[in-house]
């Protein structure tokens, strides 16, 4: 290799990485024997470089200062697939924070296909990863542009010459904006460099700034079922949208929705368009530990869409395979459970007073049969100065006529002395003040009946030991990987109780079972998953009080994706201009049933009927316990007093 070439090269890559790579953390090059980057004379200006020689690559597992078992352990365990190309990138991008990244010639293709598996694979991501290509023409074998990394990063600069010794280096960038089907992995020339010059022609700003900011109708493809009011998909209102999946033969769906509207935002501020892909209709999907997924997630990890979303919580397995939006609002998982019943009141008779109070109005009947039995068995001894004066008929007298006090009864006994009736008086007082509260007490209860306990809190749901249900398992995700909350026994018996049924079964039990029914309580007062509430139905369901937890929804993208920072950047704003309660509210009242909205909110709330209530046998049921009570004493009194009465009349015989 001769001096020029090596200065030429050396010229044309530093003016480069200077420009273009100065604000980045760490640059990984991939290193080639006949591109020397050496050049005492141009002082590179970055933090830190990592060159990786890919001819001595299995050799520099040995030497290399990093600890690869760990790493190696991982990737067998979750039954990952991977060469020393994916270990060793893996560990640049999660231990050196590779922003930006240099390849040549031959290495181009496998760099890529290399870079998209590490760049999942390695649990720490660049906001916007940055690269630079460097090649001769006369030593190209293949085209090095077919991959996938071509077709959907923006930040890609190509260094291209006709030979190993030119002066003139075509600087290019691959095309990204347009639509999927005008190639955009496709090459453009942007400038060209004069080595011996040290000039651009024409000038321009290397950071392609403009790529981001017209799309030139470069489409974004939503994965997308219908979930209320998150996501609305609907085959027959307008504007419609072209639609990717293969079971709808018009292909084209109308979509609309709380998050979806942030999505028609975006591309109406950057010029790009809409499709969706309604070919899952009903799940989110799952995230595995290989990297792979099904559902929704499934779709982007596959390249089949671009985004994902509908309600997508913060789901840190979710995370590790995907990349995920800032959030786009907030999502309470509350449950209607079955409303209070009113409680057939078997302690009828004595729940107009309380405890304490009872016992005060026995003391106080035992204090006046105290007083008539003194009074009485004064009566006899002293006022009508009977010899023999039996101390159980007094206490008899005194018994009697308590009760007979109590219940505003008459009694039989004649009474001469005026201290006996001055106490009868006294006691009758006492006792009519007393049977009046109690009436009016009980009149009370027969008007406003009395209601059981109701599970409309995550407490009462853990006592009352009641089974709650929704469609997926994915609604205890977020528990599940919480160890506080998994640990904490409330949480545990909820997740025990859980169980999974398909929307027709909680629609049919939720007129008939007592079990809760999972609701998504959003951040503005409205509520999602419901369609499984029926007028039959909410009748008899009532909203909890609280949520049992929340999340922040998200919007799921693949790993890389170039657009994730001005998407960021709009949600923030849009967040910050009042436009998320707004459309919270617009979207709800165009879509969903306002009524039915205001009934779900208002069941919160104790449902009494104010106006008059027929009574039914549940409000005498306490009555009629006394009274068989009472009969079965009398019978049993009754048939010991006869069988006393035979036994004493065989003595006299």
């Amino acid at each position: 290799m001769i001096v020029t070439e090596s200065n030429h090269w050396s010229t044309i890559i530093n003016v480069i990485l200077q420009s273009y790579f100065s604000n980045l953390t760490t640059t990984c090059i991939l290193r080639h024997k006949d591109y020397d980057l050496a050049s005492p004379s141009t002082g590179v200006n970055f933090n830190a470089y990592l060159h990786i020689n890919p001819g001595t690559l299995e050799e520099s597992f040995d030497t290399d200062i990093y600890n690869y078992t760990q790493q190696d352990d991982d990737f067998n365990r979750n039954g990952i697939f991977y060469d020393n190309w994916t270990r060793k990138f893996v560990a640049a991008i999660k231990q050196t924070h590779c922003e930006g990244f240099v390849a040549f010639q031959d290495d181009i293709p496998k760099f890529a296909r290399t870079y998209r598996k590490a760049s999942v694979y390695s649990i720490w991501r660049p906001i916007q990863s940055k690269f630079l290509f460097v090649y001769t023409k006369e030593q190209q074998r293949e085209d090095y542009f077919q991959d996938l990394l071509f077709k959907n990063a923006a930040n890609i600069l190509i260094i291209e010459s006709e030979y190993k010794n030119s002066t003139q280096f075509n600087i290019k960038t691959n095309k990204f904006v347009g639509s999927l089907f005008e190639n955009p992995q496709e090459l453009q020339q942007i400038t060209q460099f004069d080595a011996l010059t040290g000039k651009f022609e024409p000038k321009v700003d290397l950071i392609l700034r403009n790529k981001l900011q017209n799309l030139q109708g470069r489409e974004i493809i939503v994965g997308a079922f219908d979930y209320r009011p998150f996501m609305v998909v609907d085959f027959h209102r307008l504007p419609q949208y072209y639609d990717r999946a293969e079971d709808n033969p018009r292909h084209l769906a109308h979509v609309d929705g709380t998050e979806m509207h942030i999505v028609h935002t975006f591309c109406a501020l950057y010029n790009c368009s809409v499709q969706v892909d309604t070919s899952e209709k009903e799940e989110w999907g799952m995230v595995f530990p290989n990297y792979t997924a099904n559902g929704l997630m499934g779709m982007i990890i596959d390249d089949k869409t671009h985004m994902g979303m509908g309600a997508m919580y913060l789901w840190d397995l979710a995370y590790k395979s995907l990349d995920q939006t800032i959030f786009l609002g907030r999502s309470g998982i509350t449950c209607l459970v079955p409303a209070p019943t009113r409680i057939t009141s078997w302690n009828l008779p004595i729940s107009p007073f309380q405890y304490t109070l009872w016992l005060g109005v026995f003391l106080c009947l035992f204090w006046e049969m105290l007083a008539l039995f003194l009074t009485r068995l004064f009566e006899e001894r002293v006022v009508e100065k009977k010899k023999i004066s039996a101390i159980w008929s007094s206490i008899e007298f005194g018994y009697v006529t308590t009760l007979k006090l109590f219940i505003s009864q008459g009694s039989d006994y004649v009474v001469n002395s005026h201290t006996v009736r001055t106490i009868l008086f006294a006691c009758y007082m006492i006792d009519i003040i007393v049977t009046s509260i109690y009436a009016g007490g009980l009149s009370a209860i027969l008007t406003l009946p009395a209601l059981e306990e109701v599970a409309d809190s995550v407490e009462r749901l853990y006592r009352h030991n009641i089974t709650w249900t929704a469609t997926s398992y994915d609604w205890i995700v977020s528990i599940t990987v919480n160890e506080s909350e998994e640990s904490d026994p409330i949480y545990s018996s909820l997740l025990a109780n859980y169980r999974v049924n398909s929307m027709s079964e909680m629609r049919r039990k939720a007129k008939t079972e007592n079990m809760g029914f999972v609701l998504e309580r959003m951040a503005f007062g409205h509520f999602g998953n419901g369609d499984f509430i029926t007028p039959e139905a909410l009748q008899r369901l009532k909203l909890m009080v609280d949520d049992i937890y929340y999340q922040f929804t998200v919007g799921m993208v693949p790993r890389m994706w170039a657009h994730l920072p001005k998407y960021n950047d709009l949600i923030l704003a849009w967040h910050s201009s009042g436009l998320s309660q707004y459309w919270e509210w617009k979207i709800v009242a165009d879509y969903m049933n306002a009524n039915e909205q205001n009934q779900v909110q208002a069941s919160m709330y104790t449902q009494v009927d104010a106006g008059p209530v027929k009574l039914d046998m549940k409000n005498f049921a306490g009555l009629i316990l006394p009274w068989f009570i009472g009969i079965f004493i009398s019978c049993v009194v009754f048939i010991g007093e006869l069988i006393y009465y035979r036994w004493e009349k065989r003595r006299e015989n």
